[in-house]
């Protein structure tokens, strides 16, 4: 194991500082346009970025191979809980959505829709759901709804009304 000296330490210490505060992972809120109330009911989502949905190898001479990226990826997918409340909030969200058409659009704030420091627009999304287990043993967890977001994102990023959103 190496032993650095204190100044080289403390040099990455200032250098990772001057960087900035760290985005903690929790600090975000998803709401979905016409079900603005839900917002505080999800519990979990992805996080879109822009980047390649992968490699192209590109054959050369004396059998070598270089990459080259394919298109950005538009077309996401991720995790998305939702919890339940006993008025059945989710639930009939879920009914409404498929009688609108079974898309919506949504924002992702970095922050809450009153205080944010950006949010990402995704659209055309629908959520596929597990069927929730209920268990007369369990009485220390809510009901939840998991499932797969299927989603649109574009890159698409608005600045927040806030510097600070805690």
């Amino acid at each position: 194991m190496t032993v650095s000296n204190a100044n080289y330490l403390k040099g990455f210490y200032d250098q990772t500082k001057a960087m900035g505060q760290k985005v903690v992972n929790s600090d975000f809120t998803f709401e979905i346009e016409g079900f603005e109330q839900n917002y505080l009911l999800a519990r979990q989502c992805p996080w879109p970025v822009v980047a390649p949905q992968g490699e192209i190898e590109v054959p050369s001479p004396l059998g070598a191979a270089l990459w080259e990226p394919q298109q950005i990826r538009v077309n996401h997918q991720g995790q998305v809980t939702l919890m339940e409340v006993t008025a059945g909030s989710i639930d009939q969200m879920l009914v409404d959505i498929i009688t609108n058409g079974g898309t919506f659009n949504a924002k992702i704030y970095e922050g809450t829709p009153e205080r944010y420091l950006r949010y990402k627009r995704i659209t055309d999304a629908f959520i596929q759901i597990d069927d929730p287990d209920r268990d007369w043993e369990n009485r220390s967890q809510i009901l939840a709804f998991s499932g797969t977001m299927f989603f649109h994102y574009f890159g698409e990023i608005v600045e927040g009304n806030s510097t600070d959103y805690r």
